[in-house]
C-alpha cells in the first residue's frame, strides 16, 4: 500500500494520471455517474448498508426480501469441507424464500418511512432533509421491546445495546500502526491489483463527483484536478502507517455533494466531525443501516442525470455506456465497471478502423431532429430534381 501510494504520488504530481484519465472514452464517463448512482441504490435496497429490500437468492442471485430477523436463512459456502466434515461457513447473505415473511420486516417498512420523509424534505429544498429523515428513524429504533428495535432481546442485540450505554468512549490505541515487512517478493501481485482497482475506482469516483457538481468542461477537465489526485495518493501513504487499504474517494461523498457541497471546506468539516466520533463511537456506530439506506437510493438516483448526454441514438455510445452501468453495481466495483466499458468501445472502434482499412466506412448517427431534417433536405433535393427534368421537357416541347 505504501508503494502504491508513493506511484500515485508521483502519477499526480507529473499530471501522469489526469492525463490516463482523459483517455477515457467518452460514453464511459457519461456513464460513470449512473454508474456509481445505481451502485448506491443498490447498497442502500440491501441489509448491509440499506434497508433490506433485496436480499440474496440461490436462483436468481438477488430478489425481493424485507423478511424478519427470525424467517431469515444463511446462505453457506457449500465447500467440500462443508459436505465431508459438515463446517460450513455462514455468510452475511441471507433469503427469505424458505421461511417466508416477504415484505413484513418493521425495519424496511421503517427505512422505507425515513425515505420518503427525506424526499418530501428534498421537494421543499431543506438542506438538511437527510440528517432529519436519518435521525427520524434511528431514534425510533433505539427503543428497546419494539418490533424495530435495533437492540433486541438477543445476543447481538443484548451486545449492542450494553457498548450503547457507554455513549463516550475512548478505544485502546496499542494496534494503531502496522507491521511493515521488506519481504517484496510476493507484493508485485498485490501492487499491481491494488494500483489498477485504485485508480480506476478512486477516476471513476472522483470524475463522477466533479461532475455531479458541474465543473467539468469540455475537454473533461476540471479544477484543480492535479491537487485533488495527490491529497488521494498523501492519504494512502499515510493510511498505510496504520494498517489501512488503499484510501480512494469514498462514492458515498455524493451524499454531501447533493446536499449543497462544492469546497474542499467540506472535507475539512468531516475530518473534524471524524475526529469526534472517535470519542462518540457508542452512539454512532448503533445509527441503523436501515436509517441511512434510503439516503443512499436518493442520492443515486440524482446522480443519473448524466444519463441525458449519452448519444442513446449511436450504438456504439449507448452499448458502452449501458455495459458500464450495468457491470458496476453487479460485481460490486466501480473498476471492473470502467474496465468492461472501456473494454467494449475499444474493440468497436477498432474494427470500425479495420473495416474502413477494406472500403468499410464507420456509419454516422444523428440525432433522431437532425437525421429527420437530412430525409427532408434530401427528399427536396430529389423533388427538385424531378421539377427540373420536367422544366427541360416543356423547353424542348
Amino acid at each position: 500500500v505504501l508503494i502504491e501510494g508513493i506511484i500515485f504520488l508521483v502519477l499526480a504530481v507529473t499530471g501522469v494520471r489526469f492525463f490516463l484519465v482523459k483517455l477515457i472514452p467518452e460514453p464511459v464517463k457519461l456513464a460513470t455517474p449512473a454508474a456509481i448512482g445505481a451502485f448506491l441504490a443498490h447498497l442502500g435496497l440491501q441489509t448491509a448498508e440499506g434497508v433490506g429490500m433485496v436480499v440474496s437468492d440461490i436462483a436468481t442471485a438477488v430478489t425481493l426480501g424485507g423478511c424478519p430477523e427470525e424467517k431469515r436463512v444463511s446462505i453457506v459456502a457449500y465447500t467440500e469441507a462443508c459436505e465431508t466434515l459438515g463446517i460450513c461457513v455462514k455468510s452475511d447473505a441471507y433469503t427469505c424464500d424458505d421461511l417466508g415473511g416477504i415484505m413484513t420486516s418493521g425495519t424496511m417498512w421503517l427505512g422505507i418511512l425515513g425515505f420518503m420523509i427525506m424526499v418530501v424534505l428534498m421537494a421543499y429544498k431543506r438542506n438538511s432533509s437527510m440528517i432529519i429523515g436519518i435521525a427520524f428513524v434511528t431514534f425510533i429504533s433505539w427503543f428497546r421491546d419494539t418490533a424495530v428495535t435495533y437492540f433486541p432481546d438477543n445476543d447481538s442485540g443484548n451486545a449492542r445495546f450494553e457498548y450503547f450505554q457507554q455513549i463516550v468512549t475512548v478505544e485502546p490505541m496499542d494496534m494503531i500502526t502496522a507491521q511493515y515487512t521488506g519481504d517484496l517478493k510476493k507484493a508485485g501481485l498485490s501492487l499491481f491489483t491494488f494500483l489498477y482497482v485504485d485508480f480506476l475506482d478512486t477516476s471513476g469516483t472522483l470524475y463522477a463527483l466533479v461532475s455531479s457538481m458541474g465543473y467539468i468542461d469540455e475537454d473533461g477537465n476540471f479544477p484543480r484536478s492535479r491537487q485533488a489526485f495527490a491529497a488521494d495518493a498523501i492519504s494512502t501513504i499515510f493510511g498505510s502507517i496504520f494498517g489501512c487499504s488503499p484510501v480512494t474517494s469514498y462514492i458515498e461523498s455524493a451524499a454531501g455533494v447533493e446536499a449543497g457541497s462544492k469546497t474542499g471546506l467540506t472535507a475539512v468539516i468531516c475530518a473534524f466531525y471524524f475526529f469526534i466520533s472517535i470519542f462518540f463511537a457508542p452512539i454512532l456506530a448503533n445509527i441503523p443501516p436501515w436509517a441511512t439506506g434510503g439516503s443512499l437510493v436518493i442520492v443515486g438516483s440524482l446522480m443519473c442525470r448524466s444519463l441525458v448526454k449519452i448519444k442513446w441514438y449511436d450504438p456504439s455510445h449507448a452499448v458502452t455506456a449501458f455495459i458500464t452501468i450495468m457491470i458496476m453495481p453487479l460485481t460490486y466495483s466501480i473498476g471492473y465497471g470502467l474496465i468492461a466499458g472501456m473494454g467494449c468501445y475499444f474493440f468497436l472502434e477498432g474494427t470500425f478502423f479495420l473495416l474502413s482499412l477494406v472500403g468499410i466506412e464507420k456509419p454516422v448517427h444523428l440525432p433522431p431532429k437532425e437525421e429527420n431534417v437530412k430525409e427532408v433536405k434530401e427528399l427536396d433535393v430529389k423533388e427538385g430534381d424531378v421539377e427540373s427534368d420536367n422544366d427541360k421537357e416543356v423547353e424542348v416541347a
